[in-house]
């Protein structure tokens, strides 16, 4: 008869045990799962970013190769101007 409740009470305690394990487990995963979402959605949205840059540096290589864009960009990427422009420097760095 002690052999029985001896028994009975380890096979309680080992569903009990396995029970617990397989509940953790269970969180474990679900949390990581929760992680690895928030991750996609933060790489998805650095995706669209980038097609946006794409697309904005798509326009400018199609924009026309004509004089006034030689002129827009000797004048934002060189710093020149044209004889007839006046420059005007201030002691601000703005």
């Amino acid at each position: 008869m002690k052999k029985s409740i001896f028994h009975n009470m380890f096979v309680r305690v080992s569903i009990l045990a396995v029970v617990v394990f397989f509940v953790f487990s269970f969180v474990m995963v679900r949390l990581k799962q929760n992680d690895l979402a928030a991750e996609a959605e933060q790489l998805r949205s650095e995706i669209d970013r980038a097609k946006e840059n794409i697309n904005e540096l798509q326009a400018e290589i199609d924009r026309p190769f004509d004089s006034e864009y030689v002129a827009e960009i000797a004048h934002e990427k060189l710093g020149l101007r044209f004889p007839q422009e006046i420059v005007f420097y201030s002691g601000d760095d703005n």
